[in-house]
């Protein structure tokens, strides 16, 4: 019974930590074509959109991989 509720509050904190990144991956905006004088080139913004979408798959990579360590399998018990 004990390993059900850490699972299941386990399970749910981890859900919540892969769904708020994924959040923010649907709030980074692609770059947009050349703007203004004075606006960052698109260059800077393609290097740096590609950088903070590297960044997030190696967070949603690492939760998940903690969410398999940590989720305790009914079957070993």
């Amino acid at each position: 019974m004990a390993h059900d509720e850490f699972n299941s509050g386990a399970r749910h904190g981890f859900d919540m930590a892969l769904f708020a990144v994924r959040n923010v991956d649907k709030n980074i905006k692609y770059p947009e074509t050349h703007g203004e004088l004075g606006e960052t080139p698109w260059q800077e913004q393609n290097i740096t959109y590609n950088a903070q979408k590297d960044l997030l798959y190696k967070i949603y990579r690492a939760i998940q991989k903690e969410q398999a360590i940590e989720i305790i399998d009914e079957n070993d018990y």
